[in-house]
């Protein structure tokens, strides 16, 4: 491990923090960049079996930020969103054991973002935060420090990673959405005229399909429709079952958190569309997208993924929607681009560090020509963000 060097005299510590709920919820949200970061989030997640090990950076008793960090291995509460460990399922079958790992990300989250600006931390202090991730990475014998999803915006925190030895791989794009407009109907006017009529055709199906939408804080009564629902929908989607705990929505629903909300499709009474956005800081997320078979992929589908988020996020004045990896076509053609990620991988040994550098380059391959096929006509240099270059 590499010498830290020391802290300035000053007020700043580092230290392990042994989850949300041991840091009060005003003093965690104030340091809130995205909605996966609210305190609620982390809390449901860790109420259901998510092993925090996060790590606190103060200035004198001022929490300035928060490194999520989770145990991972393979009876962790996941589902579908476990994209960096997903595809080593296949070694360990035949046993190759790359977990546990110590994985960098919020719960359900494509992302590796701190909670606070960590490029804004002096230098040594962020050297103790990795620090003390790698020391309990050896203590827990995980394989791994691994930041699935940096953005490339967190240029600090990617420089000292590759100063300690860390391998920093492509990890795929996420769809993002900048929210310059007043209302959706600004948004509807300011796409080309093709999409103005292919988003107002969306919008007119949800009526004549019969189909009613509702935005919601309180849905603790919905949250055992929604739960089947997203079963059901998972294991269609995957072939295998979801391994979210259950009870998982009824605890995030309790108590009803203003930037949580439900966004949930009825037909005829019954529950046939769910999914989830996050609403803090800068950015807004969705998640938890689940339809029954036939509202998949249709209007429906692009009410909850893409209107109904640039409709809140309008309202919120929240500057950015983070869109995620999926369904990238419809995203990009309705006025997404995409914004690459890196991951930061370190083996807690020499030759499990070889073995996931090659596995994650790998993965990166894989993704890029996922991409690709997603984006069809859509893909080139134009449907990125300017970025810096990762290799």
């Amino acid at each position: 491990m590499t010498a830290a060097p020391a802290i300035p005299a000053s007020r700043w510590s580092t230290a392990p923090l042994d989850g949300a709920a041991a840091l009060p919820e005003a003093e965690w949200n104030v340091l809130a960049r995205r909605g996966f970061h609210l305190h609620q989030w982390f809390r449901a997640a860790e109420d259901r079996g998510w092993r925090p090990r996060h790590v606190i950076a103060r200035e004198g008793p001022d929490a300035r930020a928060v490194v999520p960090a989770y145990l991972t291995d393979a009876g962790t509460p996941h589902d579908l969103h476990d994209r960096w460990l997903g595809p080593l399922r296949g070694l360990e079958r035949i046993g190759l054991g790359l977990r546990p790992v110590l994985s960098v990300q919020s719960p359900f989250c494509l992302a590796s973002d701190t909670l606070g600006n960590a490029n804004a931390l002096p230098r040594a202090v962020l050297a103790q935060v990795f620090d003390l991730l790698e020391e309990t990475a050896v203590r827990e014998r995980a394989k791994a420090v691994v930041w699935p999803f940096v953005d490339p915006a967190d240029d600090v925190v990617i420089a000292l990673a590759r100063e300690r030895g860390y391998a920093v791989i492509d990890a795929g794009a996420t769809a993002r959405l900048r929210i310059w407009w007043g209302s959706f109907d600004e948004y509807v006017a300011s796409r080309s005229k093709s999409v103005r009529r292919t988003i107002r055709s969306d919008l007119a199906a949800l009526g004549t399909g019969g189909l009613e939408t509702v935005s919601t804080s309180a849905y603790r009564a919905q949250a055992a429709e929604m739960d089947a629902l997203y079963r059901n929908a998972y294991r269609l989607r995957n072939g295998r079952d979801a391994r979210i705990a259950p009870g998982y929505f009824e605890r995030l629903a309790s108590p009803p958190t203003p930037g949580i909300s439900a966004q949930l499709t009825s037909s005829s009474g019954r529950i046939v569309g769910m999914s989830l956005n996050l609403a803090a800081g800068s950015v807004m997320d969705g998640t938890f997208a689940a339809f029954a078979s036939p509202v998949h992929g249709g209007a429906a589908y692009l009410n909850d993924l893409v209107y109904e988020p640039i409709r809140l996020g309008c309202r919120l004045g929240i500057p950015a929607l983070d869109l995620g990896m999926s369904a990238l076509y419809p995203k990009v053609l309705r006025g997404a681009r995409l914004r690459r990620r890196a991951a930061l991988v370190r083996g807690t040994g020499p030759a499990i560090h070889q073995v996931l550098v090659a596995l994650g380059a790998a993965v990166a391959r894989r993704q890029e020509a996922k991409e690709r096929r997603m984006l069809g006509p859509l893909w080139g240099p134009t449907c990125y963000e300017d970025a810096e270059d990762l290799s």
